[in-house]
């Protein structure tokens, strides 16, 4: 269980699009061997006031589904994009064309939960990508 967990976890990357302002959630580890979700970002504003409290993924069925528990961590409402990016075992994104930005509203100092479901049996890995 633990392998696949640190496998599933050290399947998410930083893919960072060149000028658009996204961030991506990822799980690194620490110095003690622990991982920690952080928010990569090129967008220093969003990155700062936005986490990733939790990041949870089970099966269902042959699916994979992912849980992430995003965190406002400014006094004021923030307005922002999340999207999930599914990928197979040969790091080939599985229907980019099915997943689309989707709108959330956080007011100060609240967490909210989004969540996916793997469009095909294929998917092994995924990114959470957030834009102002």
């Amino acid at each position: 269980m633990r392998v696949l967990r640190f496998l599933s976890v050290s399947l998410i990357v930083v893919a960072l699009a060149g000028c658009s302002a996204s961030n991506v959630a990822t799980n690194e580890q620490d110095e003690k061997g622990n991982y920690q979700t952080v928010l990569k970002s090129n967008n220093a504003t969003l990155n700062s006031r936005l986490e990733v409290a939790d990041l949870k993924q089970r099966m269902v069925g042959d699916l994979l589904q992912v849980q992430a528990t995003l965190e406002n961590e400014w006094k004021f409402e923030l307005d922002f994009q999340y999207k999930l990016k599914w990928f197979d075992a040969n790091d080939f994104e599985v229907a980019p064309e099915s997943q689309s930005w989707r709108q959330l509203v956080l007011p100060g100092r609240a967490q909210q939960n989004v969540q996916g479901i793997a469009p095909n049996p294929s998917v092994s890995r995924f990114e959470i990508w957030v834009r102002e």
